[in-house]
Protein backbone atom coordinates (compact mmCIF):
# COMPACT_ATOMS: atom_id res chain seq x y z
CA UNK A 1 0.00 0.00 0.00
CA UNK A 2 1.22 3.56 -0.93
CA UNK A 3 1.38 5.98 2.06
CA UNK A 4 0.77 9.31 0.91
CA UNK A 5 1.74 12.54 3.32
CA UNK A 6 1.70 16.07 1.96
CA UNK A 7 1.27 17.42 5.22
CA UNK A 8 2.06 21.38 5.82
CA UNK A 9 4.63 20.22 8.73
CA UNK A 10 6.22 16.98 6.27
CA UNK A 11 8.70 18.84 5.44
CA UNK A 12 9.76 19.73 8.87
CA UNK A 13 8.61 16.15 10.32
CA UNK A 14 9.89 14.02 8.26
CA UNK A 15 13.91 14.71 9.05
CA UNK A 16 13.26 14.92 12.46
CA UNK A 17 11.80 11.67 13.16
CA UNK A 18 14.70 10.34 10.95
CA UNK A 19 17.14 12.01 13.06
CA UNK A 20 15.01 10.59 16.38
CA UNK A 21 15.28 7.13 14.88
CA UNK A 22 18.44 7.17 14.76
CA UNK A 23 19.58 8.53 18.16
CA UNK A 24 16.55 6.21 20.04
CA UNK A 25 18.20 3.83 22.46
CA UNK A 26 17.58 0.17 21.99
CA UNK A 27 15.32 -0.68 24.99
CA UNK A 28 13.02 2.47 23.25
CA UNK A 29 10.61 -0.51 20.77
CA UNK A 30 7.99 0.48 18.57
CA UNK A 31 5.30 -0.93 21.46
CA UNK A 32 6.40 1.18 23.98
CA UNK A 33 6.44 4.39 21.75
CA UNK A 34 2.17 3.39 20.98
CA UNK A 35 1.99 3.16 24.94
CA UNK A 36 3.34 6.23 25.09
CA UNK A 37 0.82 7.70 23.08
CA UNK A 38 -1.87 6.92 24.63
CA UNK A 39 -0.33 7.83 27.58
CA UNK A 40 -0.09 11.47 26.45
CA UNK A 41 -3.84 11.11 25.50
CA UNK A 42 -4.39 10.33 28.78
CA UNK A 43 -2.68 12.68 30.53
CA UNK A 44 -4.49 15.55 28.10
CA UNK A 45 -7.63 14.21 29.36
CA UNK A 46 -6.38 14.64 32.71
CA UNK A 47 -5.71 18.29 32.28
CA UNK A 48 -8.27 19.41 30.67
CA UNK A 49 -10.38 17.62 33.26
CA UNK A 50 -8.70 19.56 36.05
CA UNK A 51 -9.03 22.77 34.43
CA UNK A 52 -12.21 24.08 35.86
CA UNK A 53 -10.20 24.10 39.31
CA UNK A 54 -7.00 25.78 37.73
CA UNK A 55 -5.97 27.23 34.13
CA UNK A 56 -2.58 25.78 34.96
CA UNK A 57 -3.54 22.69 34.59
CA UNK A 58 -4.04 23.32 30.39
CA UNK A 59 -0.10 23.06 30.08
CA UNK A 60 -0.26 19.46 31.51
CA UNK A 61 -2.93 18.81 28.25
CA UNK A 62 0.30 20.31 26.04
CA UNK A 63 2.66 18.11 27.33
CA UNK A 64 0.14 15.22 26.93
CA UNK A 65 -0.83 15.94 23.16
CA UNK A 66 3.16 16.40 22.49
CA UNK A 67 3.89 12.84 24.16
CA UNK A 68 1.17 11.86 21.97
CA UNK A 69 2.88 13.03 18.99
CA UNK A 70 6.02 11.66 19.65
CA UNK A 71 4.72 8.36 20.80
CA UNK A 72 2.57 8.09 17.71
CA UNK A 73 4.77 9.41 14.85
CA UNK A 74 7.51 7.33 15.78
CA UNK A 75 6.13 3.91 16.85
CA UNK A 76 5.97 3.51 12.79
CA UNK A 77 9.12 5.24 11.84
CA UNK A 78 11.19 3.24 14.37
CA UNK A 79 9.98 0.08 12.63
CA UNK A 80 11.07 0.71 9.55
CA UNK A 81 14.42 2.70 10.60
CA UNK A 82 15.18 -0.71 12.00
CA UNK A 83 13.45 -3.03 9.38
CA UNK A 84 11.20 -4.43 12.57
CA UNK A 85 7.74 -3.47 10.48
CA UNK A 86 5.24 -5.88 11.33
CA UNK A 87 2.54 -4.79 8.89
CA UNK A 88 -0.66 -5.74 9.66
CA UNK A 89 0.00 -5.82 13.38
CA UNK A 90 1.19 -2.48 13.30
CA UNK A 91 -1.16 -0.74 11.08
CA UNK A 92 -3.92 -2.60 13.04
CA UNK A 93 -2.81 -1.49 16.79
CA UNK A 94 -1.45 1.79 15.57
CA UNK A 95 -5.01 3.21 14.23
CA UNK A 96 -7.02 1.33 17.16
CA UNK A 97 -4.64 3.00 19.68
CA UNK A 98 -5.28 6.26 17.03
CA UNK A 99 -9.36 5.90 17.81
CA UNK A 100 -8.45 5.72 21.58
CA UNK A 101 -6.14 8.79 21.79
CA UNK A 102 -8.41 11.27 20.12
CA UNK A 103 -11.18 10.10 22.13
CA UNK A 104 -9.29 11.10 25.10
CA UNK A 105 -8.55 14.04 24.19
CA UNK A 106 -11.84 15.30 22.77
CA UNK A 107 -13.73 13.94 25.90
CA UNK A 108 -10.87 15.81 27.94
CA UNK A 109 -11.95 18.71 26.41
CA UNK A 110 -15.82 18.41 26.84
CA UNK A 111 -14.70 18.29 30.48
CA UNK A 112 -13.35 21.10 30.48
CA UNK A 113 -15.19 24.81 31.16
CA UNK A 114 -13.89 25.84 27.54
CA UNK A 115 -16.20 23.90 25.51
CA UNK A 116 -19.34 21.56 25.31
CA UNK A 117 -19.50 18.39 25.73
CA UNK A 118 -21.40 17.71 22.33
CA UNK A 119 -19.29 20.26 20.87
CA UNK A 120 -16.10 18.01 21.46
CA UNK A 121 -18.12 15.28 20.19
CA UNK A 122 -19.48 16.38 17.09
CA UNK A 123 -15.68 17.34 16.28
CA UNK A 124 -14.63 13.78 17.53
CA UNK A 125 -17.48 12.44 14.34
CA UNK A 126 -16.04 14.07 12.21
CA UNK A 127 -12.33 13.34 12.69
CA UNK A 128 -13.56 9.49 12.69
CA UNK A 129 -15.29 10.31 9.39
CA UNK A 130 -12.43 10.94 7.69
CA UNK A 131 -10.76 8.19 9.17
CA UNK A 132 -13.46 6.02 7.48
CA UNK A 133 -13.00 7.68 4.69
CA UNK A 134 -9.16 7.26 4.90
CA UNK A 135 -9.73 3.92 5.16
CA UNK A 136 -12.39 2.94 3.03
CA UNK A 137 -10.16 4.65 0.28
CA UNK A 138 -6.95 2.92 0.82
CA UNK A 139 -9.07 -0.76 0.21
CA UNK A 140 -10.21 0.81 -3.16
CA UNK A 141 -7.39 2.57 -4.30
CA UNK A 142 -4.26 1.22 -2.74
CA UNK A 143 -3.39 4.57 -1.28
CA UNK A 144 -3.36 5.65 2.13
CA UNK A 145 -3.50 9.66 2.27
CA UNK A 146 -2.65 10.28 5.82
CA UNK A 147 -3.31 14.02 4.82
CA UNK A 148 -5.95 16.12 2.78
CA UNK A 149 -5.87 19.55 1.73
CA UNK A 150 -2.24 19.32 3.44
CA UNK A 151 -4.08 18.59 6.81
CA UNK A 152 -2.80 16.00 8.71
CA UNK A 153 -2.56 14.45 12.68
CA UNK A 154 0.64 16.81 13.36
CA UNK A 155 -0.68 19.73 11.92
CA UNK A 156 -4.44 19.20 14.16
CA UNK A 157 -2.36 18.29 16.95
CA UNK A 158 -0.69 21.90 16.88
CA UNK A 159 -4.25 23.52 16.35
CA UNK A 160 -5.14 21.61 19.55
CA UNK A 161 -2.10 23.00 21.31
CA UNK A 162 -2.81 26.75 19.87
CA UNK A 163 -5.98 26.93 21.04
CA UNK A 164 -5.14 25.76 24.63
CA UNK A 165 -2.44 27.94 24.87
CA UNK A 166 -4.90 30.46 24.00
CA UNK A 167 -7.21 29.79 26.55
CA UNK A 168 -4.87 29.51 29.18
CA UNK A 169 -3.45 32.79 28.04
CA UNK A 170 -6.88 35.03 27.17
CA UNK A 171 -10.38 35.15 29.08
CA UNK A 172 -12.28 33.01 27.11
CA UNK A 173 -15.29 34.28 25.52
CA UNK A 174 -18.78 33.14 26.84
CA UNK A 175 -22.05 33.79 25.06
CA UNK A 176 -25.64 33.44 25.32
CA UNK A 177 -27.67 32.29 22.58
CA UNK A 178 -31.76 30.95 23.05
CA UNK A 179 -30.54 30.23 26.91
CA UNK A 180 -27.96 27.93 25.73
CA UNK A 181 -24.09 28.93 27.01
CA UNK A 182 -21.28 28.40 24.14
CA UNK A 183 -17.66 29.73 24.53
CA UNK A 184 -15.38 30.78 21.72
CA UNK A 185 -14.11 27.35 21.64
CA UNK A 186 -17.39 25.96 20.70
CA UNK A 187 -17.78 27.97 18.03
CA UNK A 188 -14.36 26.87 16.61
CA UNK A 189 -15.33 22.88 17.52
CA UNK A 190 -18.64 23.68 15.42
CA UNK A 191 -16.89 25.35 12.38
CA UNK A 192 -14.33 22.38 12.52
CA UNK A 193 -16.70 19.89 12.20
CA UNK A 194 -18.75 21.23 9.20
CA UNK A 195 -14.68 21.24 7.72
CA UNK A 196 -14.17 17.67 8.25
CA UNK A 197 -17.63 16.84 7.06
CA UNK A 198 -17.38 19.19 4.04
CA UNK A 199 -13.88 17.79 3.03
CA UNK A 200 -14.88 14.08 3.14
CA UNK A 201 -18.12 14.46 0.92
CA UNK A 202 -15.64 16.60 -1.36
CA UNK A 203 -12.96 13.91 -1.08
CA UNK A 204 -15.59 11.06 -1.63
CA UNK A 205 -17.28 12.71 -4.85
CA UNK A 206 -13.62 13.04 -5.94
CA UNK A 207 -12.50 9.44 -5.88
CA UNK A 208 -15.48 7.88 -6.44
CA UNK A 209 -15.60 9.79 -9.98
CA UNK A 210 -11.81 8.51 -10.53
CA UNK A 211 -12.62 4.89 -9.76
CA UNK A 212 -15.95 5.53 -11.90
CA UNK A 213 -13.75 5.61 -14.70
CA UNK A 214 -11.04 2.90 -13.70
CA UNK A 215 -13.41 0.62 -12.72
CA UNK A 216 -16.36 1.20 -15.66
CA UNK A 217 -20.14 -1.01 -15.74
CA UNK A 218 -19.40 -4.27 -17.88
CA UNK A 219 -21.76 -4.66 -20.44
Amino acid sequence: MERVNAALTGRFERPLLQWLCERMPPWVTSDRLTALGVAGAALAFAGYWQSGSSPAWLWLSCLGIALNWFGDSLDGSLARHRARERPKYGFFLDHMTDTLAMALIALGIGCSPYGAMTSAMAVLLGYYVMVILTMVTSKATGVFAISFAGVGPTEIRLFIIACTIAAFVWPTPVFDWMGMRFTLYDGVMVGLTGLLVATCAFQAVQTARMLAVQDPPRD
